[in-house]
């Protein structure tokens, strides 16, 4: 099961990269699909898709997408509001939940231009249990919304046994209770698979453990030839551009950092010692130099003004150079107007230098910050 999010990281999708975020949720439906996913919730990322797409993927894949407060404009649910599966002779209810708030609310407003409404979760969740009230033995919640209102969500409505949290991202070793409810966390980015046993004979009982996915456990050779196939998609979708292969990161090219040498040979010098300066050339060989997820922090401004863009897969704005973290250079080096950023704060370093990529970041960024100092 999961909890949200589970298809697309942003919540805005640029034109320029839409249709490779549409061929990579395809490609992990499929592959959700085939390791047997009961239930997905549905995020405010994955809205973000287009809520005709997401139709086409369930349909497509007999995907279980579930949300019990989804609706369109009339009140009627856009996904399924729940699922029943029997699990070693019980009747297991699952049904998903987006969070109320404002701040979600409005999320899946822009998402979805209006076209989905978000109903009271409170309200939603007892409507569910209480229709499935005596038709199950344990009831699950996959809740998309922040942590404390998990809580209230465990103390409103009784008859709920689990609620697996995700919109939060919080990673939860032993579960937490409150009253009767059980609630849980797995982290984010497939880090963790967490496994919850429950023993329902009798008393009830619950042990809990999250299972790192790292190099100890191998890949499953149709999952790996799976992701092989997708990683063909995005070559062949953007692969047309100057470079194809990867080659052109050995190749000459006049870099935009070249421009600022003249007058920062120092800086420069200094920049081409770094990890910064071959950032682009980590993702070749890894069939990753067409990923847009991957190339917003291995290139020079992403899909930003005067920055790298999918459809040119410009070779000079390849690696993290000077604009990374400063900004637009080009009337600084038109007509010598300051630079947009002179002193990058921490918080830009952190987009990309996130917990799951750098453990320990903001704790080490002055060590951190020495390798690159200029």
């Amino acid at each position: 099961m999961d909890a949200g999010d589970l298809l697309n990281e942003d919540e805005e999708i640029r034109d320029t990269v839409m249709e490779a975020a549409k061929i990579k949720a395809d490609s992990m439906v499929r592959i959700f699909g085939h390791i047997g996913a009961d239930a997905v919730n549905v995020g405010e990322k994955d809205l973000a898709l287009g809520v005709p797409f997401l139709k086409e993927l369930e349909k497509k894949y007999n995907f279980p997408f579930v949300s019990a407060n989804l609706t369109d404009a009339e009140g009627t649910p856009v996904f399924k509001r729940y699922i029943i599966k029997d699990v070693a002779g019980k009747k297991v209810g699952i049904f998903g939940l987006m969070g109320d708030m404002s701040e979600m609310v409005d999320k899946v407003q822009n998402a979805t231009g209006g076209t989905v409404k978000v109903q009271d979760a409170l309200e939603a969740a007892a409507a569910v249990v209480a229709e499935l009230s005596g038709k199950t033995d344990y009831m699950i919640v996959l809740a998309h919304q922040k942590a404390n209102r998990d809580w209230v969500l465990a103390r409103r409505v009784e008859g709920i046994d689990l609620i697996i949290g995700g919109q939060d991202y919080l990673k939860t070793e032993n579960p937490k209770r409150a009253g009767e409810t059980l609630m849980v966390n797995s982290g984010e980015k497939g880090q963790y698979q967490g496994l919850l046993e429950v023993t329902l004979n009798g008393e009830k009982t619950a042990q809990n453990s999250l299972i790192p996915f790292g190099d100890k456990i191998g890949d499953d050779p149709e999952v790996k030839a799976m992701v092989a196939e997708y990683n063909d998609k995005i070559v062949a979708l953007y692969g047309s551009g100057p470079d194809t292969t990867g080659a052109s990161v050995a190749a000459p090219a006049v870099l935009r950092v070249a421009s600022c040498e003249p007058c920062h040979s120092e800086v420069v010098r200094k920049w081409r010692s770094t990890d910064h300066a071959k950032a682009y050339s980590t993702l070749v060989g890894k069939s990753k130099q067409f990923d847009p997820s991957c190339l917003v922090c291995h290139t020079t401004r992403f899909e930003k003004s005067a920055g790298f863009t999918m459809s040119r897969q410009q070779p000079e704005l390849m690696n993290v150079q000077c604009e990374s973290c400063h900004g637009d250079a080009t009337e600084h080096l038109s007509s010598m107007k300051p630079i947009p950023v002179a002193d990058p704060p921490v918080e830009l370093c952190i987009e990309c230098h996130t917990p799951d990529r750098c453990p320990g970041f903001d704790r080490e960024f002055d060590e951190a910050w020495m390798k690159i100092a200029h």
